[in-house]
C-alpha cells in the first residue's frame, strides 16, 4: 500500500510530449498586444541583462527557433509565471497554446502548476490525483 504524499503536487512535472497538442484548435494565434506583455514582461525580467521587446518574444516563441539566450531568458520569464499570469500572457502575446507548449519543453520548464496547466490542455489528459486546477477556482469563489 503506498503512503499518500501531501506535497506530491511540489515534485517537477514535465510538460507532456508536443505532439499531444498538435490539434487544429490549438494552432490558433491569440490576438497580440504588446502593452500588457510588456507590462508583464519588462518587470519581471527588470534585473536581466537581456532585454526583449514585445514583438521579439512573440516572434521567438513564434518561430521556435532559440538560441541559448532565448531559452535562458523564456525559462526564466515562464518560471515567474503563476497559473493565471501564464494563461494571460498566452491569451494576449499573439501566439498559439502548441507554440507555449513548443516554447516550455524547449526551456524545460518543470514547475508543477504550470506544467500541470499546460498539460491540462491535452486531450485525455489525465492530472495528477492530488492536484486542484487553480485557474479553474476563480469563476467559483
Amino acid at each position: 500500500m503506498t503512503v499518500p504524499r501531501p506535497f506530491n503536487w511540489r515534485l517537477p512535472l514535465s510538460v507532456i510530449p508536443l505532439e499531444n497538442f498538435d490539434l487544429p484548435g490549438m494552432h490558433d494565434p491569440s490576438e497580440f498586444n504588446a502593452d500588457r506583455i510588456a507590462s508583464m514582461t519588462m518587470s519581471r525580467m527588470a534585473g536581466c541583462e537581456i532585454r526583449r521587446l514585445p514583438e521579439e518574444i512573440r516572434d521567438m516563441i513564434r518561430t521556435g527557433r532559440l538560441q541559448c539566450d532565448d531559452r535562458a531568458y523564456l525559462g526564466e520569464l515562464i518560471s515567474q509565471f503563476d497559473c493565471q499570469k501564464i494563461r494571460w500572457f498566452t491569451m494576449h502575446c499573439g501566439i498559439s497554446r502548441y507554440e507555449m507548449a513548443k516554447v516550455m519543453i524547449a526551456c524545460d520548464i518543470r514547475k508543477p502548476l504550470l506544467a500541470e496547466w499546460m498539460n491540462s490542455h491535452a486531450p485525455n489528459h489525465q492530472t495528477r490525483s492530488n492536484h486542484h486546477r487553480t485557474w479553474e477556482l476563480r469563476p467559483r469563489i
